[in-house]
């Protein structure tokens, strides 16, 4: 059974599939609607200035003109028309002072064709009517949009039903591969389970006259199966996220980071360093978001391990909670999301860095106080937690003044304002 978030991500893709496909035919129904009506109105000019040419230069009179065609004599002085020509074309002064040929006579809606031609002591005028030329020009444009739009519709349909089509194996092997993964990791999770109980068991019952190398490749044995499990706890986790619904239940970030800080505390002390949490004294209301305490717990332990990794002895890492500030002011928002930050004073990073360090499997300088326990959730995990939860990860930092990550997350009830 496919989550939402997976539906959701095909049916983006086969509308994005159907947007395409319809732009596509838009844009070749504007190139061939352009072309057809260009071509039409290059055909429509050449045969109506054959059509006035021969009008003008055939004519005896102005009685009898061509269809669409205004005849006009001019012959010493006065001017006689054939029925139904405007007067204000009749006494245009461009028809006295035009060579003869072809001419445009400008008119109140646009310019007219016409052809002047001088013969028997009159000069004689063909003026075409393009009341039908508009009027087939405007049915051929409608008739060209009416017919893009169906066109641009059905390809849109057709466009949606392969865009189903073509995901459609897309959402078998999504399906497939979040089946294959949490099976592989509950699988995976007893007999590591059981192997990492048994090298405890080896050091828990090791003699007294054992050698210093051995209870060293011990402990070594005993950490790195507890690491490989979290790997693979890590692995079911980030299958969930990626396809799975996130359960949503209220979660109090300030019980969440002092549970963090708390549980984390001997890790710390082992390593000489200090572990601190504190709320910002103007964070107004309680720290409620919406979202999988599980998932939020296991991102800020995360960031915690990382940043006592990357701490000398003697220095202090710092858990703060605080919101984000009101837009143009420094007073927190109470309706703002809840900014949880982890900072060390460790060896830094560069700025440019921190993209990458989003990447799985991505790792920053190695820590300076060693080896030392790790939980395998890396930042990039860390990320796909804060963004399942509509947040987003900030990072920031100096080389050799220490970093800080910080989680913002939208309240509970509210959205991330963009």
């Amino acid at each position: 059974m496919r989550s939402g978030r997976d539906s959701a991500l095909l049916r983006r893709a086969a509308w994005s599939v159907a947007a395409q496909t319809a732009v596509a035919v838009a844009l070749v129904v504007v190139v061939v609607a352009s072309g057809v009506v260009l071509l039409f109105d290059r055909q429509q000019a050449n045969e109506t200035r054959d059509l006035v040419r021969r009008a003008a230069t055939t004519a005896d009179d102005v009685n009898d003109p061509p269809e669409e065609v205004w005849l006009i004599r001019l012959q010493g002085g006065s001017r006689k028309a054939s029925e139904g020509a405007p007067q204000t074309v009749v006494a245009s002064p461009q028809l006295d002072s035009a060579a003869p040929g072809s001419l445009a006579i400008d008119a109140a809606d646009g310019q007219l064709t016409a052809w002047v031609a001088d013969r028997d002591g009159a000069r004689y005028v063909a003026v075409y009517d393009q009341s039908r030329h508009r009027a087939e020009e405007h049915r051929l444009e409608v008739s060209t949009m009416v017919a893009g739009l169906v066109g641009v519709l059905l390809a849109g349909a057709i466009g949606l039903l392969v865009g189903r089509r073509a995901v459609r194996p897309l959402g078998e092997a999504m399906e497939l591969q979040r089946r294959f993964v949490a099976d592989a990791s509950h699988e995976l999770r007893t007999p590591l389970a059981v192997l990492h109980t048994r090298a405890q068991m080896v050091r828990r019952h090791l003699p007294q006259e054992a050698s210093p190398r051995l209870r060293g490749e011990v402990d070594q044995l005993v950490g790195d199966t507890g690491s490989l499990g979290e790997v693979v706890s890590d692995l079911l986790l980030a299958a969930q996220l990626e396809h799975a619904d996130v359960p949503s239940s209220d979660v109090d970030l300030e019980h969440v980071a002092r549970e963090v800080v708390a549980s984390m505390r001997p890790y710390a002390e082992d390593s000489g360093v200090r572990l601190e949490v504190d709320r910002a004294a103007d964070v107004p209301g309680d720290l409620v978001v919406s979202g999988a305490p599980t998932a939020l717990r296991r991102a800020l332990t995360a960031l915690v391990d990382n940043a006592i990794a990357h701490s000398e002895r003697g220095k202090v890492v710092r858990v703060v909670l605080h919101a984000e500030p009101v837009t143009g002011s420094e007073e927190a928002d109470p309706e703002g999301p809840v900014r949880v930050t982890v900072h060390d004073e460790g060896e830094g990073l560069d700025p440019a860095d921190a993209s990458m360090l989003r990447q799985r499997f991505a790792r920053g300088a190695s820590s300076s106080t060693g080896g030392g326990r790790r939980f395998g959730l890396g930042l990039a995990l860390v990320d796909e937690v804060v963004r399942t939860h509509h947040g987003r990860l900030e990072i920031t930092g100096v080389r050799g003044e220490g970093s800080s990550f910080t989680m913002v997350i939208p309240r509970r009830g509210t959205r991330e304002r963009r």
